[in-house]
């Protein structure tokens, strides 16, 4: 189990990044003699761009929300044309 949570915990510090240069090379020399630990860091890779482009979606959201209150609404017109006066010079 310890191996396992080892080899997971080096696999993930490779792909973000965070690994040194001696577990990097473990890593990548691995990846070429194991087919099964390639497939796995191909699809933690998948995993990763998805969660990240989930979070940014759901950032737009948030700002798109926070745009329309702030842009619509009555009590907020001065506000915005606080703001659109930065555009208009």
């Amino acid at each position: 189990m310890k191996t396992s949570l080892d080899k997971l915990q080096l696999m993930e510090d490779c792909l973000l990044g965070q690994a040194s240069g001696e577990q990097r090379l473990f890593f990548e020399a691995n990846l070429l003699l194991d087919p099964i630990l390639r497939e796995e860091a191909h699809w933690q890779c998948k995993t990763y761009h998805v969660v990240r482009d989930y979070g940014r979606q759901q950032l737009r959201s948030e700002l798109e929300q926070v745009h329309q209150v702030l842009f619509t609404a009555s009590q907020h017109h001065k506000f915005r044309d606080w703001v659109l006066g930065f555009f208009r010079k």
